[in-house]
């Protein structure tokens, strides 16, 4: 007799009765399914298998590695994972999850049934395995309809807000520079919207620029690039992570893809998102190797964009290295908030290169000066004569 109606019969009695629901797991073998609920305190995860017992002890970092992920992307902080065995099996103290073994007129192990009250009972015999799969199939279906409005609620909550509001920002900068660009040069023009340019962000104090020059880019190829990348990883992270985390993420290794490239180059001009998505390239990758989805097509289109955005001219290296170490530290603070001072000790070691240990660099007097004559025709004219009285300190010092 096929045995895997008595999947769909756990199945039912959990998604019915106990509110999880199925989750598809990349990689998850024929015989096992396993159900989600992040509310439930103890067992947030269930694996189903029709396996023995014993296969787990080849299995166990396959499943230790598949925990780890959805605990970390469903952001739940306590709870188990619980292992059923539809298998005539012993359970020993020692097996490496909480682990139960039923059947028909079978159970052995943790004793669930205060939790899970009549789960003793769910299996039973029926004389049309295929009949049974339909009914119940059927009633997951009338279930899913009723929780329809549910459902929109969630996917409205899920849009990827912060990547929607990033886009429009440097779209809003790529306009403001082409505007400038008619009148001044574009080196000239990115400086004024706030390019991170070691004369300013350093010799200036102007702290600001290390964000804002995540929003202006050098061209139209340049912005194409890095909104397709913050589009592919956003839709994708952002309402896995939460719009928080995401956000901390992108504009936290955004600082420090500013901070390292102050730290390792010369005088140069610094404009671009790409040091931020290097930073949600670290996090999507660290997932998608745990969770075993590296060679899916979503995957390779990732990565494939955040490859292509090295080839673009100008590319400031040092930023992207900065960007991806911030991420991987971000990775291990959201999976134990603790490590922040990771973060902390990564920010003080730049800003002490960057601001204390001050290095000598190349000054463009010119460039500084075309800068201050642009906040002049804005009608800046108080920031334009603060601003050329301190550049003459800046340009002694170096």
């Amino acid at each position: 007799m096929n045995e895997s109606y008595k999947l769909y019969q756990l199945m039912h009695f959990f998604v019915m009765k106990f509110s999880y629901r199925i989750l598809n797991v990349q990689g998850q073998k024929n015989d096992e399914l396993f159900l989600i609920s992040p509310s439930h305190s103890l067992y947030p995860l269930i694996r189903i298998t029709l396996s023995s017992i014993e296969q787990v002890t080849f299995d166990k970092d396959r499943l230790h590695m598949i925990a780890d992920n959805i605990f970390y992307q469903m952001h739940i902080k306590t709870g188990r994972l619980l292992d059923i065995h539809i298998f005539q099996d012993e359970i020993l103290d020692h097996e490496e999850f909480d682990s139960v073994a039923l059947d028909l007129d079978y159970y052995a192990g943790l004793e669930l049934n205060d939790i899970y009250p009549g789960i003793k009972s769910v299996l039973h015999k029926v004389a049309d395995p295929s009949k049974e799969i339909e009914r119940i199939m059927r009633d997951l279906a009338e279930y899913s309809k009723a929780s329809n409005v549910q459902k929109k609620k969630i996917k409205r909550r899920d849009l990827p807000i912060v990547t929607y509001v990033t886009i429009a920002i440097c779209l809003i900068f790529f306009i403001l520079t082409f505007l400038l660009e008619r009148n001044y040069a574009s080196v000239d023009s990115l400086i004024a919207l706030g390019a991170n340019y070691k004369t300013f962000t350093v010799g200036l104090h102007e702290f600001w620029r290390l964000l804002t020059s995540g929003f202006l880019h050098s061209g139209i190829f340049h912005l194409i690039f890095n909104m397709l990348s913050l589009y592919s990883l956003g839709r994708i992270m952002e309402p896995s992570m939460g719009s928080l985390k995401f956000a901390l993420t992108l504009f936290g290794s955004l600082i420090v893809a500013s901070l390292t490239s102050l730290a390792f180059s010369d005088n140069t001009i610094s404009v671009g998102l790409s040091g931020g998505l290097y930073g949600l390239f670290a996090i999507y990758l660290i997932n998608a190797y745990y969770s075993h989805t590296l060679s899916s097509q979503g995957a390779i289109q990732v990565i494939l964009i955040n490859v292509l955005i090295n080839f673009i001219g100008g590319v400031d290296f040092m930023a992207h290295i900065g960007g991806l170490i911030a991420g991987i530290v971000f990775y291990f603070i959201f999976l134990k908030k603790q490590n922040v001072i990771i973060y902390l000790c990564l920010l003080v070691v730049l800003v002490w290169r960057v601001y204390i240990l001050k290095t000598p660099y190349t000054i463009y007097g010119g460039t500084d000066l075309a800068v201050v004559e642009i906040y002049r025709d804005l009608g800046l004219e108080g920031h334009a004569d603060r601003i050329q009285s301190e550049l003459f300190t800046v340009w002694s010092e170096n």
